[in-house]
């Protein structure tokens, strides 16, 4: 991937010219970006980019890497948008990053009106690169604030919320080390019991969902009773929880409880 990056070719042309030599210039760049992966710095941010439901998006270190897991997020969005009878389908996504979920979604499904909120001036820029590179600018809207704190007081209501929220204790020991040195740490560590943004999206999730909504959340391994006991206490029900393909509950979809 580092070669492939420094010289600006493709694959098919580096097996197909195995006598070829790296002029120096792009040597020293390649040398420079070994000297950084023996750091473990993470290579999708060398590289620029993670691709995340068959589509490139640029990343660098403000944003989290997308990962294939929360590929469900978006799956399980996307069936649940199918079900509803409407011409234009309105969904917030809390905690944006790179964009990944909110510009797939508008990708996926012209119907879709996406507003990508993050507390991240710089992510949000990130985003909003991938939505015009990826052709969907025009129907993802960018917000900066914390969970849904720009939307509280707008009155506005949505069919769909969803987030991949940091879910990590502060103190863990089990995160691998270019996570926690690299990428972004408020997008990763929650708070001390890694609960608190949950509890934020249930508490606030209430007024700004319409009816039939879902909420529809990632979750980190050995999280999901606590999750769902939480959820039940401000307010939600569960109706599903669906494993990633390491079998591990990964993503959850609630709605509110009839009152």
């Amino acid at each position: 991937m580092l070669v492939l990056k420094a010289t600006g070719k493709d694959r098919a042309f580096l097996l197909a010219h195995p006598e070829w030599k790296l002029p120096s210039e792009e040597q020293g760049k390649l040398q420079q970006w070994l000297e950084r992966r023996t750091e473990h710095y993470p290579i999708q941010y060398l590289v620029g980019s993670q691709e995340f439901f068959g589509r490139p998006f640029q990343v660098d270190s403000s944003v989290l890497i997308p990962r294939p897991e929360t590929e469900l997020l978006v799956e399980t969005s996307l069936e649940l948008v199918r079900t509803l009878r409407k011409e234009v389908v309105q969904v917030v996504d809390i905690g944006t990053g790179s964009g990944c979920i909110a510009v797939t979604l508008a990708c996926e499904n012209p119907r879709i009106r996406v507003t990508a909120v993050d507390i991240s001036e710089a992510a949000l820029g990130v985003a909003r690169e991938n939505a015009r590179r990826l052709g969907c600018l025009d129907r993802v809207e960018f917000l900066q604030g914390d969970v849904l704190g720009p939307l509280e007081s707008s009155g506005r209501v949505f069919d769909l919320i969803v987030s991949n929220p940091p879910y990590v204790e502060n103190q863990s020991l089990e995160v691998e080390y270019s996570v926690k040195t690299f990428e972004p740490r408020e997008a990763v560590f929650a708070g001390p019991t890694g609960l608190e943004i949950y509890t934020r999206i249930f508490t606030s999730g209430r007024n700004l969902l319409a009816d039939p909504g879902w909420l529809v959340l990632e979750m980190g391994y050995g999280i999901a009773d606590q999750v769902k006991e939480q959820a039940g206490e401000e307010g939600w029900r569960l109706l599903e929880i669906r494993q990633d393909l390491a079998g591990i509950p990964r993503c959850a979809v609630f709605q509110q409880q009839v009152r």
